[in-house]
């Protein structure tokens, strides 16, 4: 009996794939995604010294993660909350705390780092963050200054991070991602870095576009001309060590002749 010519594990049936083994290709992360793996990859119940709690409204934490652990296929799916105002928790007109909140009902903690990536996410619309030494809402405000001092590094990392997160996302829906991808999956440089940054094409094709512009001809050129400054200048100062030297034998050989008619006149 021949054998049979049909495929051992049919790719038609979702099921049977998965029993051997195979699977589709993954689909690119989505928006919610990446900002769930970004927030939960610096997030912690604890925090480092010289770190103080960030306080936010349970209510926007709340319509935050609907929104990151929705389906963007799901037509009912939540939508991204608004700016992180924490108008429940601070009034601003009169400038006070509001009255009689609590801990997990009203507000979460999070750390500076957290805060940052939410206010650089979704802005604060100019809402001052509320920041204490303890989870306590009530207790002594930490110093405008030391709120200042604590979250300029993180601002700037949040910065730099949700730069190349919209910038992968961007990539995504022009369609360019796999092209730019590395082999082992993560797009470790984007489009325009490797463009403006790693071409070696460019600062000719500059030059020849605008009728000149540096080249790496002048650069090596420069350098050799350093270098041979700097061999000159070599030799002079070793000729000059020579010349003193001679100087210094010629005295001291005529003092050994003096020396010698003087002490020759003598037994003379």
């Amino acid at each position: 009996m021949a054998p049979s010519l049909a495929p051992a594990c049919p790719s038609d049936d979702a099921s049977v794939d998965l029993e051997c083994g195979l699977s589709a290709s993954p689909h690119a992360p989505s928006r919610r995604q990446l900002e769930r793996d970004l927030v939960l990859a610096f997030d912690s119940r604890e925090l480092r010294r010289h770190e103080a709690w960030f306080l936010v409204e349970t209510s926007w934490l709340d319509a935050w993660m609907s929104f990151v652990l929705g389906d963007d296929d799901d037509a009912n799916a939540a939508e991204r909350p608004g700016p992180l105002t924490n108008d429940t928790l601070f009034d601003r007109a009169e400038f006070r705390v509001r009255a009689n909140l609590q801990q997990t009902r009203d507000y979460r903690g999070v750390n500076p780092q957290v805060y940052a990536l939410y206010a650089e996410l979704y802005g604060t619309d100019d809402a001052k963050p509320i920041a204490r030494w303890s989870l306590d809402i009530y207790a002594v405000p930490v110093m405008v200054d030391d709120v200042r001092e604590m979250l300029h590094l993180p601002k700037l990392k949040s910065r730099s991070l949700v730069t190349e997160m919209n910038e992968e996302l961007e990539v995504q829906e022009k369609g360019l991602g796999e092209g730019l991808r590395a082999p082992g999956g993560e797009e470790k440089e984007s489009w325009a870095y490797r463009c403006l940054c790693r071409c070696e094409f460019l600062v000719p094709c500059l030059s020849r576009v605008f009728g000149g512009g540096p080249t790496y001809k002048k650069e090596k050129g420069d350098c050799v001309n350093r270098c041979c400054k700097k061999k000159s200048k070599r030799r002079r100062s070793k000729k000059k060590e020579k010349k003193s030297r001679e100087e210094e034998e010629e005295t001291s050989s005529a003092e050994e002749t003096s020396s010698d008619e003087e002490a020759h006149g003598l037994l003379a």
